[in-house]
């Protein structure tokens, strides 16, 4: 005699479908191995960040190209003051790395005396200098100014090697072209963007 299924009514066997069990089912609620498919919102949320990531990334590529291009803003139209300042600068540079160097020196007597030298020979090559500079336009009004600097870098200088004839312990202290930047910042950045390193400041007293 054959026992009756659970959940049949005696005498009436089991519907095939209820006879599954709780893994049977899997095929009616989708393969759970499959991943779950993206709203509509889901997707353009995610093609609007890449797109955004691309704009970023040209954005920065245009400015680098473009600021590796740009005429820097110190640099002179009218390139007969740069050739010329470099020659005037680089002759003034080989005197004095014939000097002894400041920081060499036994006294602060002795290294006031190198100083000296140095702003000698500096005072005159700011003179061959402003007897080569454009007189008219742009050019004139910037290499006027910078000039004005490098003699104001100068005075530092000459005030420098006084102090420190009386007092060993004395430092050197830079005018400020404008408040956090001293007056060899211009001067240097001029200098580079139109080729006249050797019209940089000198380095001696670092």
């Amino acid at each position: 005699m054959s026992t009756p299924e659970p959940g049949a009514a005696p005498g009436e066997p089991l519907d095939v479908a209820d006879r599954r069990g709780p893994t049977d089912f899997a095929d009616l609620a989708g393969d759970p191995t499959e991943p779950p498919r993206r709203s509509r919102g889901a997707r353009v949320a995610r093609w609007a960040a890449i797109g955004t990531c691309v704009a970023i990334v040209a954005l920065w590529a245009f400015v680098y190209v473009y600021a590796a291009r740009a005429k820097p803003v110190d640099r002179l139209a009218d390139r007969t003051f740069a050739r010329q300042g470099q020659e005037i600068c680089a002759a003034t540079m080989a005197r004095l790395a014939e000097l002894p160097p400041a920081s060499a020196s036994r006294t602060n007597v002795d290294r006031a005396a190198v100083v000296d030298q140095t702003d000698q020979e500096l005072a005159r090559m700011l003179d061959d200098l402003d007897g080569v500079a454009p007189r008219t336009g742009n050019d004139a009004r910037m290499v006027r100014e910078w000039l004005a600097d490098y003699r104001t870098y100068l005075s530092n200088r000459v005030d420098y090697a006084e102090r420190l004839r009386h007092d060993a312990s004395a430092r050197f202290y830079e005018t400020e072209k404008q408040p956090g930047e001293q007056i060899t910042i211009p001067i240097d950045t001029l200098a580079t963007a139109n080729d006249m390193n050797a019209c940089t400041a000198p380095e001696d007293l670092s």
